[in-house]
């Protein structure tokens, strides 16, 4: 019982905060409700705060890790950025051919039927200004220059300097956003049970839960499949060999904690131990496929729940900014959701109800996505041992 607190003990949690919520918003009067929603408010002003630390610390670390190590890691990013971008417009056509179908009876104007509070105590903690201390897209540019920067001087002194400016933003997630994030979901569906909405939204996301799951396996399949092209090799037994990584994926929320295992499965697909010692852990960082999938079509329901416009105009730089945003994801469970955030204010237009929603939504299915993620790097190290045993004649790689 305690490992399994432990294993989901975030999970747990937001399921406690959205039956809660519910309870609030019910049974319990307005002014409780009220109060919850006062403090999204500042915990909405908080995570805008952090996202541009957020960035500048983890895509930073990411990029200026990335050193010279010869065609390998070039090839390897490309191979992982290209996965992301396949699933991330799969889900986007998909999503939006499927979710209106789902969504069509839920009144547009859901996050605006409870007014913000007013002409309380509480109300005035709303007017509390914590800005951020840039734009998300600045603070990835910044990022981008630095971390190449650093990637090319070697030994230099503000290397050491951000490896502990990313460990306090790391401790920073750890401690304080990732456990204020069930009280955010809290005030949420407290909002939306006061309206009268909750159990029909609830039922209409049950759907599109099942859908991300179909688009995580149908990834998996589709990634082993131009994986056994490339090496000669039956697909579905490389896919067989996998699922050990897949479950414990599934158990763990964290595709770093799962590298040992991720490696000893893709050993059995034929992959060398130099190879698999070298994707497997770069992979874990910058290859998300399933998280892609899961943040895209979220993002697609909640937009159509909000009765904002879907326009591919906005979603395609958005989903070419989410392959790049997912070298900045922490390696914590939700860490993909927090690293995607500022991309979904900036470019979708997402407020704070919107955001507290798509956290929710992605959380519930965290564990499922970061499976996808973990499997997704297994085809990726089959891939490179192909090239490297074909085309790279065997030659001896710098790792």
């Amino acid at each position: 019982m305690k490992a399994f607190l432990y294993k989901y003990n975030l999970l747990i949690k937001i399921v406690i905060a959205i039956s809660a919520g519910i309870l609030i918003g019910i049974f319990l009067p307005y002014e409780i409700t009220e109060f919850f929603i006062a403090i999204n408010i500042i915990i909405s002003k908080i995570l805008n705060f952090t996202v541009p630390l957020i960035i500048i610390a983890f895509v930073t670390n990411g990029i200026s890790s990335l050193e010279s190590s010869g065609k390998m890691l070039g090839i390897t990013t490309g191979i992982s950025y290209v996965f992301m971008i396949f699933a991330a417009f799969l889900s986007y056509f998909i999503s939006t051919s499927l979710f209106p179908k789902f969504l069509y009876d839920i009144p547009s104007n859901i996050f605006e039927s409870i007014s913000s509070p007013s002409g309380t105590l509480f109300s005035q903690l709303s007017q509390i200004n914590i800005p951020p201390i840039m734009d998300v897209v600045p603070a990835l540019i910044l990022a981008f220059i630095v971390g190449i920067g650093i990637s090319t001087i070697k030994e230099s002194y503000i290397k050491k300097s951000l490896n502990e400016f990313h460990s306090i933003i790391n401790l920073m997630v750890q401690k304080l956003i990732i456990p204020i994030l069930p009280l955010y979901v809290l005030g949420i569906f407290a909002k939306m049970s006061a309206s009268g909405q909750v159990f029909k939204i609830l039922s209409v996301f049950s759907k599109v839960f099942i859908t991300i799951i179909a688009l995580h396996i149908f990834t998996l399949f589709v990634q082993y499949f131009i994986a056994g092209i490339i090496s000669q090799k039956n697909p579905f037994k490389l896919l067989k060999n996998i699922i050990p990584a897949y479950l414990s994926a599934i158990a763990t929320q964290s595709s770093v904690a799962v590298i040992p295992i991720t490696i000893k499965c893709s050993k059995k697909n034929g992959v060398s131990s130099n190879i698999a010692d070298f994707v497997l852990p770069l992979c874990s960082t910058i290859h998300l496929s399933g998280s892609v999938i899961s943040i895209t079509a979220c993002s697609i329901a909640v937009m159509l729940v909000s009765g904002k416009a879907i326009e591919f105009a906005a979603m395609l730089p958005f989903i070419m900014i989410l392959g790049v945003m997912m070298v900045a994801a922490p390696g914590v469970p939700c860490g993909a959701i927090l690293a995607a955030s500022g991309v979904l204010q900036s470019i979708l237009g997402f407020d704070g109800s919107m955001l507290s929603l798509i956290i929710a939504l992605h959380v519930a299915q965290d564990g499922f996505g970061t499976a996808c993620n973990v499997s997704g790097d297994g085809a990726i190290a089959v891939i490179l041992e192909t090239l490297n045993q074909k085309i790279f004649n065997k030659a001896k790689i710098e790792f």
